[in-house]
């Protein structure tokens, strides 16, 4: 089945590494990498709306931002440095079209439009194509900065000159805001430095896990399946979901975890009176992080991290991604580890069957997890 094969791809891009090749104190991968990118390139539209009284696209930037290196699953990381000799380079390039259009292919042909301009044009020459590209470079030099506070190989120091000076002079006005902001250590600095650390933050603890699991590349899986299922329901069945809404309460709907960690589930729902208790505590935690931001993006932020799992439609469906991903993490993890996962998976299962009844759920549970099932993972 075509969809399940790009949900497998999605998967994938934790597998993707990046910077190892400089053996980083953190280690990076894709979908870390491309969540990071989604959430700071949310930040910049909203900044180039509030604060510069610009137009953008903001769903369109999230799903350029989300999916812009999802192409890495075929073509694998290619050196940036190796993108550019000129011997290679329009070989390389070739090469990424042609493994984006491959990608694309994988999804059903009514939602393909909305992909192709995601993934083989996600870094066109449109205002949200050039902003993408700039949030792809913010991101390298923020990595690179933690790197420099707690790494030890020098060349992350080079790196943070290279990118730093690169953007301080960016044409985009909020990238050379959000510039200014990470330069003063303060303020904004703060809920960037968030976002950044979400990469630290392990789940699935306790279990023993075949494949390491995080919260950064937990949202990116989550943002993907909100964007596809959100399409899916809005093209599909004739729903009119807030694309941008849905998409920007999945990216930051676990941030606050940067700060908490992630708690498991079992504890913050073990009776009523602990679990108001530890929605109060969270909702309390995400308020003072969102303080460090100026007062032009707090009501927005607040409306997409604090109210993410809201009764709207939309954050209903962020609770729909996020139940679909732990299944497919017990599910891929069952394969290997049944005695360990077998009754997590099929308690989820079970979970998702009984409460939700959306079109894409459905959708999703008679096509794509099937497919994720019985699939070896072979291309």
């Amino acid at each position: 089945m075509k969809n399940g094969k790009f949900i497998r791809t999605v998967i994938h891009m934790q597998n993707v590494p990046r910077w190892d090749e400089y053996v980083p104190h953190f280690d990076d991968n894709a979908a870390n990498h491309s969540f990071r990118c989604a959430a700071y390139a949310t930040l910049a539209a909203l900044i180039e709306e509030k604060k510069f009284g610009k137009q953008v696209d903001k769903f369109r930037i999230i799903g350029k931002a989300l999916f812009h290196d999802l192409n890495e699953t075929i073509t694998g990381s290619i050196k940036h440095v190796t993108k550019k000799d000129p011997f290679v380079q329009e070989h390389i390039r070739s090469f990424e079209q042609e493994a984006s259009k491959e990608i694309v292919s994988y999804l059903s042909k009514s939602l393909q439009e909305f992909f192709w301009d995601f993934i083989v044009e996600a870094e066109d020459m449109s205002f949200e194509g050039r902003l993408v590209d700039g949030i792809d470079t913010f991101d390298a030099m923020l990595f690179c900065h933690r790197e420099m506070l707690y790494g030890s190989n020098p060349i992350f120091r080079k790196k943070f000159t290279e990118f730093h000076d690169k953007l301080v002079n960016h044409e985009i006005e909020s990238i050379r805001w959000l510039v200014n902001e990470f330069d003063k250590r303060e303020g904004v600095y703060e809920f960037l430095n968030n976002i950044l650390m979400l990469d630290t933050i392990a789940r699935w603890k306790g279990n023993f896990n075949l494949v390491k699991d995080n919260d950064a590349s937990h949202t990116y899986r989550a943002t993907a399946l909100s964007i596809f299922n959100g399409l899916l329901e809005n093209v599909k069945y004739g729903k009119n979901i807030d694309m941008y809404l849905l998409a920007g309460k999945t990216i930051f709907h676990d941030l606050v975890e940067a700060v908490t960690g992630d708690i498991l589930g079992p504890v913050k729902h073990s009776n009523p009176k602990i679990k108001e208790a530890f929605e109060l505590y969270e909702k309390n935690a995400a308020s003072q992080m969102i303080e460090s931001l100026p007062e032009f993006l707090k009501e927005e932020i607040i409306e997409l991290m604090v109210e993410s799992k809201n009764n709207t439609y939309e954050g209903k469906m962020v609770d729909i991604s996020d139940k679909l991903d732990a299944l497919i993490k017990a599910n891929l993890e069952m394969k290997n580890n049944p005695s360990e996962y077998a009754d997590t998976y099929y308690r989820q299962l079970q979970k998702i069957q009984h409460k939700f009844e959306n079109e894409s759920v459905i959708f999703f549970l008679a096509y794509v997890l099937h497919d994720i099932t019985n699939s070896n993972f072979s291309k």
